[in-house]
């Protein structure tokens, strides 16, 4: 019973008010039992009856306004604070009169409004929050993007880059099939547009078959014509394999021992082969002053670029090859009569311009036709050759040595005056004489040279008279006996005698 008086209060209350009633009601009823005995002895049961009523009636009013007023309120407080504990902050406790349990009321009711007020701000600010959220998201997308798109532009621009030297460099090589010139026009593209700090341009050398730098940029002069032999160095294993050799540090590769094209300092290095119709004519040899500086894209776009230099090079060579077989005589290997006929007027030109002279030496084997006779034309041949070797051997770098037709050959001799030509003529004449060759049917069975020389303005002003009295001087010398050097002297073109390759009809101008 205890248990259930406590779980309420209004019982409790009723507890506390009711009992008290009903113990100061049988009180009444037993002082008046007492004092009405013995005068009205049966007014008690009316007495008691009334006082049950009446006890009865005062707990029902009191149940009923401990109810109204203490119970209902505090069963709705006790609901609202169950509603509050679920998350309902919305539920307000109606709030009734002035009293306690209604400031009560009106006190929740504020509290629950703050708490929905604090719980509208935290929703705001978590709205708010997770707007900021999708917002900073959206910005780091935006900027991924946008650094995805200035990563495209820049390699874009790279690409354009690249197709634009790729562009100029295919013009710029099939402008020129000069050798020296292409070589140049390579340096200048490859080394120096793409940034590298240091360029190097091999070929491969035909006779020796080792490598040579023919062009390089951002390097000392000396590093042009310094050598490799094939399989050395990283250009050399390029040449070598046929494949790109790339270093990221040149300190920690014994391939890139020190170099006069390579700079000082740590590095890296990208050997790339000219490879032309499966044959390696050169290598690119490019330098950047970071370890690991070259990437595949790197290595990539110098294979385009190596692609266009080798065959540029490889036409450049034949076009040499070419020119050198027009101007070539096909027997000793000497110039022929065009490329005499050109030098003689490069050199008419500078005579001209620098105010000099040079001179013209013509030279014929002696006794020839005999030779022929006794030994063949294959011996003829190559005594021919033998002679040819002699007199290259006997001449100037400056000189010229062109074979002038059969048996005979020319000399230009650059800057030369009388005396000098006919100093260089002896000389070639006793380096014949020296070499004995055999000839059976000459005297002395040796093979010997006539040798004529005009010198130009002394003799003549232009170059057909120049060579016709350098022919009459050889003539001269061929009719004085043979094996001897005779300078032209005035008469000698009008000897009736002389066979004439170039006829003069003009007078020779002294």
């Amino acid at each position: 019973m205890f248990a259930f008086v406590r779980k309420r209060l209004a019982r409790k209350l009723l507890v506390a008010v009711g009992i008290p009633s009903i113990l100061v009601a049988l009180a009444g009823v037993v002082w008046l039992r007492v004092e009405t005995r013995q005068v009205a002895p049966g007014l008690w049961g009316e007495i008691a009856a009334w006082v049950t009523i009446l006890a009865l009636v005062t707990i029902a009013v009191h149940f009923v306004a401990i109810e109204v007023i203490v119970h209902r309120p505090l069963r709705e407080m006790k609901l609202a604070l169950r509603r509050a504990r679920q998350g309902d902050f919305l539920h307000r406790v109606p709030v009734r009169g002035s009293d306690e349990l209604a400031e009560l009321a009106d006190s929740f009711n504020a509290t629950l409004k703050a708490i929905t007020d604090l719980n509208v701000l935290r929703t705001d600010d978590a709205l708010a929050m997770a707007s900021m959220q999708r917002e900073l998201a959206l910005k780091a997308e935006v900027e991924r993007q946008h650094a995805l798109v200035d990563e495209a532009n820049r390699k874009l621009e790279g690409r354009v880059s690249e197709l634009s030297l790729l562009s100029d460099l295919s013009r710029s090589l099939n402008a020129t099939l000069d050798l020296d010139t292409l070589c140049r026009e390579v340096a200048t593209l490859v080394g120096e547009r793409l940034g590298f700090r240091a360029f190097a341009l091999f070929l491969v050398d035909e006779r020796q078959g080792d490598l040579f730098v023919k062009s390089a940029a951002g390097v000392h002069a000396r590093a042009e014509g310094s050598r490799l032999a094939m399989g050395e160095g990283a250009a050399g294993s390029a040449a070598r394999d046929g494949v790109v050799v790339r270093i990221p540090d040149i300190h920690a590769d014994s391939r890139t021992t020190p170099s006069t094209w390579l700079p000082p300092g740590p590095g890296s290095l990208l050997a790339v082969p000219l490879v032309h119709q499966g044959a390696c004519v050169g290598v690119l040899d490019l330098y950047r002053p970071a370890p690991n500086a070259f990437d595949d894209e790197d290595v990539r776009f110098v294979e385009l670029a190596a692609q266009q230099v080798a065959m540029a090079v490889a036409n450049a060579r034949l076009h040499q090859h070419a020119v050198t077989l027009s101007l070539s005589d096909a027997l000793t290997g000497t110039s022929n009569r065009r490329a005499l006929f050109q030098r003689l007027e490069l050199e008419t030109e500078r005579a001209e311009r620098f105010d000099h002279t040079f001179a013209v030496a013509m030279i014929d084997v002696d006794r020839f036709g005999e030779l022929n006779d006794a030994h063949g034309h294959l011996a003829g041949d190559k005594v021919l050759r033998q002679i040819a070797e002699i007199l290259q051997a006997g001449i100037r770098k400056v000189d010229l040595l062109a074979r002038h037709g059969g048996e005979e050959f020319a000399v230009v001799l650059a800057r030369a005056d009388r005396e000098a030509a006919v100093g260089i003529a002896e000389k070639l004449r006793r380096a014949v004489e020296d070499a004995n060759l055999v000839n059976a049917g000459a005297e002395g069975g040796r093979v010997t040279i006539s040798v004529g020389v005009a010198v130009l303005r002394l003799d003549a002003n232009r170059i057909d008279a120049l060579v016709d009295c350098a022919d009459a001087a050889l003539f001269a010398a061929k009719r004085g006996g043979r094996n001897t050097v005779r300078a032209y002297a005035p008469g000698m073109r009008d000897d009736p005698h002389r066979r004439r390759d170039v006829r003069v009809t003009a007078a020779v101008e002294v």
